[in-house]
């Protein structure tokens, strides 16, 4: 990866390469964007990510494939663009993070506005796909709007874009400030106004109908992002959890995503209210100095 990194910063021909021909790996292309975007500023980082979407236009017109999801892809460039464009402003990812939220929300449903008959189209093509996973004896019922298929696109396309962010994030701390991005990620608390304003948009999306849920989801991601941070910090911070936890927690995250994707949403959400990280350096320090006066007595 630093090896990658270091071809990436090389030149901007080399940056434009791995842009371009980034798109057959997940992530890559729009992470070479972000790493340039990170460290070179907006010129430099739009000159690449035109390389990163030119494949993706001529995708656009190639015969069978499917608009929404192109766009998508195309889109997500814009969006992680943003998010590194904020993050190297003002080094807050509580800030980064509301940016790929909201730029994802915002070409989402300039999607549904622009492109009503492909996503019309994809909806269907989704139903398609629920009727055979019913039809096999299992499945939601759900039957997918444009409500539904807007906001599952949004979703996938914070997600995509935040994978992105991090990664490019990661090879500019192995580059120029190592072990950086695991200081600022352990930094990172959403404050109790933005949590309150997330959750309570969550909760409305999970009364709302089903065809909201995706919405949901979206609104939730930082706070999602904030748990997943906080059990970083506690690994971190604790002398007897091993690193190894580490990979169990992310290995049940994967299994268990739906119940332990709820869990950590709420999780962050109460850290955000209460600085759950502070409650437990107090009580650590505590259970220290009761060790330290128990061997000197």
């Amino acid at each position: 990866m630093l090896a990658l990194a270091r071809f990436i910063m090389a030149s901007r021909v080399r940056a434009a390469l791995v842009a371009c021909a980034g798109n057959l790996v997940p992530l890559l292309s729009p992470a070479a964007v972000a790493l340039v975007a990170l460290r070179k500023g907006g010129r430099e980082g739009c000159i690449v990510a035109l390389w990163a979407v030119l494949p993706l236009v001529a995708m656009l017109y190639a015969e069978g494939m499917a608009p929404p999801l192109v766009w998508t892809s195309l889109l997500t460039v814009a969006v992680v663009m943003a998010g590194a464009l904020v993050l190297r402003g003002t080094a807050s990812w509580q800030l980064a993070l509301l940016t790929l939220v909201g730029a994802s929300a915002a070409t989402a449903l300039a999607m549904g506005d622009l492109l009503s008959t492909e996503v019309a189209a994809f909806g269907d093509a989704l139903e398609a796909m629920f009727a055979q996973v019913r039809a096999a004896g299992g499945g939601p019922n759900w039957q997918p709007d444009a409500t539904m298929v807007l906001g599952l696109l949004a979703w996938v396309m914070a997600v995509s874009a935040l994978g992105s962010l991090l990664l490019g994030r990661w090879w500019q701390a192995l580059l120029y400030n190592p072990g950086g991005l695991g200081r600022e990620l352990r930094g990172l608390r959403v404050s109790a106004p933005v949590a309150v304003a997330l959750m309570a948009g969550w909760v409305l999306c999970q009364f709302a109908p089903v065809g909201y849920m995706a919405w949901g989801n979206l609104l939730g991601l930082p706070l999602f992002v904030n748990g997943v941070v906080l059990v970083h910090h506690l690994v971190a911070s604790s002398p007897r959890v091993g690193g190894h936890w580490l990979a169990v927690f992310y290995i049940g995250l994967v299994l268990l995503l739906g119940p332990l994707g709820l869990l950590l949403t709420g999780v962050g959400f109460m850290d955000s209210l209460v600085d759950l990280r502070a409650r437990f350096a107090r009580r650590s320090g505590n259970s220290g100095n009761s060790g330290n006066s128990g061997k000197d007595s």
